[in-house]
């Protein structure tokens, strides 16, 4: 049993397993639970889906299989902690996303109007609508019956609860904002307080449906400026939103940690996962909450390694608080059942152990267990009549099969635990990296992409601030050892004394333009990497960056099928490459300070430069090892933790080292499946060498001379 008072998440490392009671037979539970107490985990986390226990308006159903009073209750006779999902939404491959059929049709008023005054067709409601929210509050009120005598505080064994999942999600992956009267209205009174401008459009904003309907199908002289503003103002609703979550369960005499739950990763990438913490950054500021990943990335290698690393960076950048992951997944990734992947069960350890290095403090291990989609009591004629739509098994790719045997990722779980249990305990849960003096700009304006109506700004922004410069710049860093940081750019100041990489695309805000400008005249350390902004974030025409630094683009070069863009070192130091994107950079008749570090093939002109402080890369570069590091060490920075070898050695191979109250200690992953030997040189001292086996990480503590 569970003897604590309340805690709060990051005191101890939490390692949960995800188990849906709602989807196995009573008596399955205890094995499920035990198997996750063999695992190493120390706490079972589910979702609690309204769709299930709410079938009918007012009738609740909290009993046989669903009785989930009885499921916490054998989690805590097994001495485990219980995380609460209750949704409203909980998504999780049921019908409507967990919401009961009886809300949709007895409230379709709480169904937003999108682009072109169509009305959504996805499982989407007005979150904020007050009709909305008081079923909502009958659903927590129910809920708070057994909740909150299962506290930790009162004896329980609950020690958070995720409001709602993923929100903003729907929103984003089918391009349907809520623009129905209620938000636009909001939407309105935000606008003209925030700007004091009625005429911000170009038409008098008055909540009117002419209105709407210019807001709803804007045309092409303001929509750039009404997508901007509606992005701004719905991540300030979705943060309301949290709140009144919060706020009932408070109302409800519920005090506990509260989680949300970011989305964002595809096909096994991370590019787009900023998307998802930008919607819900603003989240990060409440009291008692606490942010948390889902992390799918699948077979895990240098293919997408540095997917991980941005992802967990940009949330230390965001959060500024404890965080973890709610969906970190475990599988084998045959979610379809149909022999379509089979993860490397190694890949759940490296991501599990470099989670825990970048600072998770929780893990939840997601789908642990498969299970079976029950029917619906009244069935609806859609195919199968149950409560999701994956038919009668779910979770074909979990360690614990639907009918409960073990697949071959469960093994791969209790190894990954015990290493995390040994970190932990080793360091006091206090480990932290030491990471080099540079900084990586997160700017939120580049990833309030996720709507679009004439918007001609988002191809670009999407293809300059991620693709070739993780996938060729940013790797390539954490390869020759630079364990970067990233920077929230919108909220605070470049750290003096360190270098800023900026990802740049042909929009960017006037304020950012300014602290980036303000910060190479006080001497600072720029790279630019991408094109260079002509225009703000809004489309208005903005050179501020351009004209101070005195570096201007060109003529863009594209590659087809003809023409072979190619380019060449000015100082020899790479072999020309061939690549698809270049931009001409220009600059005054007189500067006789910059330096050409790479143009053109056959054109012969500049694509990369050096002007003092700065430094511009304009051209889609190859994962150029030599080049980049050239470039860093001119701007005088080295990495300090760096591996020597072959090159089929280091290729692949991450050591981090990292520091706990005076003790340094070396983590080293061998990605790739095959024997290696490295050096290991900590500012270029030899602390190492080292034979690795596949797929392994050695841990060691060292001693520094």
């Amino acid at each position: 049993m569970i003897d604590k008072q309340q805690m709060i998440l990051g005191d101890e490392l939490i390692i949960s397993a995800e188990i849906h009671y709602f989807r196995l037979a009573q008596e399955e539970w205890e094995k499920r639970i035990e198997l996750a107490k063999d695992a190493g985990c120390n706490t079972v986390a589910s979702y609690i889906p309204w769709l299930v226990h709410e079938q009918k308006r007012g009738s609740f159903d909290f009993s046989g299989n669903y009785d989930v009073a009885k499921f916490i209750d054998l989690v805590a006779e097994y001495g485990m902690y219980f995380i609460a999902r209750p949704g409203p939404f909980v998504m999780a491959e049921l019908k409507n996303e967990g919401i009961p059929y009886w809300i949709y049709e007895d409230k379709p008023h709480l169904i937003p109007i999108s682009w072109n005054g169509k009305k959504v067709e996805s499982a989407i409601l007005i979150y904020n609508h007050p009709d909305f929210i008081s079923e909502v509050e009958r659903w927590y009120a129910e809920l708070s019956r057994i909740i909150k005598p299962r506290l930790v505080q009162n004896g329980g064994n609950i020690i958070a609860i995720q409001l709602d999942n993923e929100i903003g999600m729907l929103h984003w992956v089918n391009n349907s904002p809520d623009l129905s009267d209620f938000t636009l209205d909001r939407f309105i009174d935000w606008l003209i307080e925030k700007y004091q401008d009625k005429f911000r459009y170009g038409f008098e904003l008055e909540k009117a449906d002419h209105v709407y309907s210019l807001l709803r199908s804007p045309s092409e002289e303001y929509s750039e400026k009404f997508v901007e503003d509606y992005s701004i103002f719905i991540r300030q609703e979705y943060a309301i939103y949290v709140e009144k979550l919060k706020r009932i369960f408070k109302n409800l005499g519920i005090d506990t940690n509260f989680i949300v739950n970011i989305h964002g990763t595809s096909g096994g990438r991370g590019h787009t996962f900023p998307i998802g913490i930008s919607q819900l950054k603003e989240t990060f500021a409440l009291s008692s909450v606490f942010p948390s990943t889902d992390i799918y990335l699948g077979e895990y290698s240098l293919h997408n390694f540095h997917d991980l690393w941005n992802i967990n960076e940009i949330m230390n950048a965001t959060s500024g608080k404890v965080y973890g992951s709610m969906e970190f997944e475990c599988g084998s990734g045959d979610y379809g059942d149909n022999f379509g992947q089979r993860i490397d069960p190694n890949s759940t350890i490296q991501k599990a152990v470099l989670c825990y290095l970048q600072g998770n403090r929780f893990l939840n291990y997601y789908l642990f267990s498969g299970g079976t989609n029950w029917k619906l009591d009244t069935e609806p004629l859609d195919g199968n009549g149950r409560i999701a739509f994956t038919g009668e098994l779910h979770g074909f790719a979990a360690p614990v099969s639907p009918d409960g045997t073990l697949d071959y990722p469960y093994e791969s779980i209790r190894t990954a635990n015990g290493l995390l249990k040994t970190l932990e305990s080793q360091t006091n849960g206090k480990l932290k990296i030491i990471y080099d003096d540079i900084y990586v700009a997160y700017l939120d304006e580049y990833y309030r992409t996720e709507h679009t109506f004439h918007n001609k700004k988002r191809s670009n922004i999407e293809i300059r601030r991620g693709y070739n410069f993780w996938d060729s710049f940013l790797k390539s860093l954490l390869i020759l050892g630079y364990r970067y940081r990233f920077i929230d750019l919108e909220k605070r100041e470049p750290i003096e004394n360190a270098l800023l990489i900026i990802p740049t695309a042909r929009y960017m805000s006037f304020s950012i333009q300014k602290k980036i400008v303000d910060f190479v005249n006080k001497g600072g350390k720029v790279l630019l990497y991408g094109d260079l902004p002509l225009y703000s974030s809004d489309g208005s025409h903005c050179t501020y960056l351009i004209d101070n630094l005195k570096i201007f683009p060109g003529e863009e070069y594209n590659a087809s099928h003809k023409f072979f863009l190619s380019v060449y070192s000015s100082n020899g130091i790479f072999k020309e490459f061939r690549t698809y994107w270049a931009r001409e950079l220009k600059f005054e008749p007189t500067d006789n300070e910059t330096e050409k570090l790479a143009c053109i093939s056959q054109i012969d002109k500049p694509c990369v430069a050096r002007k003092g402080n700065i430094t511009v890369i304009s051209t889609e570069f190859n994962g150029n090892l030599k080049f980049f590091e050239y470039i860093l060490h001119n701007l005088g920075f080295y990495s300090k933790i760096k591996l020597t070898g072959a090159r089929k050695d280091v290729i692949g191979t991450f050591p981090f080292l990292l520091e706990n109250e005076g003790s340094k200690f070396l983590v080293v992953i061998n990605n790739d499946n095959y024997e290696k030997n490295v050096e290991v040189l900590f500012e270029g001292k030899n602390i190492g060498n080292y034979k690795l086996k596949p797929k392994e990480i050695i841990f060691r503590e060292i001693v520094l001379g």
